[in-house]
Parts: C-alpha cells; structure tokens; sequence
C-alpha cells in the first residue's frame, strides 16, 4: 500500500475538480486553501511523481509553450477510492501558532512594540474579514453554500477562514488594549 501525504491528498482534492498542469495546480493551491495550507511549487512536482507512481493520478503530456511537454494531471478511480478513504478520518490538531508564542512570552518585550505588533495583526484581519466576508456573500448568492455544488468546499473553506479572522481580530484587538494599559501604567507611575 502507498502511503500518501497530506500534500497529495491535497493535490487529489484539487484535481477531483478536473485535470490540470502543476502549474494549475499551484495556482489552485492559492485560495481558498492557501489561507490555510501551503504547499510551495518545487513540492508539488515531486508530489504529482509519487500519486502517478502509485497509480492515483494519470499522467498526459502534449505540446507545451517551451522545448518542455505540457502534463495534464487527472484523478484514477485509485486517486478518488484513497481520497474517499481520507476524508472522513478526523484531521490531527496543528497545535502551532507563532502568533500564539508570541503571546506567550509577551512580557519578555517592550510592551509598546508588542501592542503595535497585535494591533497591527488584529487591523490585518479585519480586512480579511471584510474581504472575504463580501467574497462569501457572493458565493452564497450563486449558490455556494449549497452542499451540492461544486464549490461548496470553496465556501465551506472561506467561511472557516472568516471565522478564525474574526477570532484573531477580536483577541489580538484585547490583547493590543491590556499591552497598551501596561504602557499607560507604566508611564503613569513615572
């Protein structure tokens, strides 16, 4: 049995969609699930060898724009049969954040600058939000949030990503407020 990463589940998930190059594979991978997973190009190459290698993906070449030949990848009935398999398992906890961290030792730095840093992450998403509060909405219209749709994952995707900005908008806002008191505090005693 072949073991497939996370990555090529990914790439599977993308190609259920229909065949595509690795370029249009990359360009895929940027939203919505690059708000939440990355992959860089140089890795989906060798990602792409191992699935046909396995037999999960079928390989077509044709004329490309350069001296290279253009290869289309599409899902095998292998690809689709492991991707339905690994869906349903539940994911494991990504327990990494280096806002989190940051958090964490927060008193090992100049308040001041800290409250700019979290201040500056909490106005970053806000505008994620707003981006993409107004991106969700217009998918809901042309009937994204239908579970039927095809791009249901699409809005599914968008609106988790809309709620972890709201909940970094709100936390990071309070945490710039308390690291901004601490500075008021501070140069109220001097």
């Amino acid at each position: 049995m072949w073991f497939v990463s996370t990555l090529g589940y990914a790439l599977l998930s993308l190609l259920t969609r229909g065949p595509a190059t690795g370029y249009d594979l990359t360009r895929r991978m940027r939203e919505p699930i690059g708000y939440f997973w990355v992959a860089q190009h140089s890795q989906i190459y060798p990602e792409l060898a191992r699935l046909a290698g396995a037999g999960h993906v079928e390989v077509r070449e044709g004329d490309g724009p350069g001296p290279r030949a253009k290869k289309t990848y599409t899902i095998t009935e292998s690809g689709r049969a492991a991707l339905a398999e690994w869906l349903p398992e539940p994911p494991a906890f990504q327990p990494r954040s280096e806002m989190v961290l940051k958090a964490y030792a927060a008193n090992s730095a100049d308040p001041a600058r800290m409250a700019v840093m979290y201040q500056r992450i909490a106005d970053e998403a806000g505008e994620r939000l707003k981006a993409w509060r107004a991106e969700l909405e217009a998918m809901a219209k042309q009937g994204y949030s239908d579970p039927s749709h095809p791009g249901f994952g699409n809005y599914a995707v968008l609106k988790i990503g809309l709620e972890s900005q709201r909940v970094t908008h709100d936390w990071a806002t309070w945490l710039a407020a308390e690291l901004r008191e601490v500075v008021s505090e501070h140069d109220g005693a001097d």
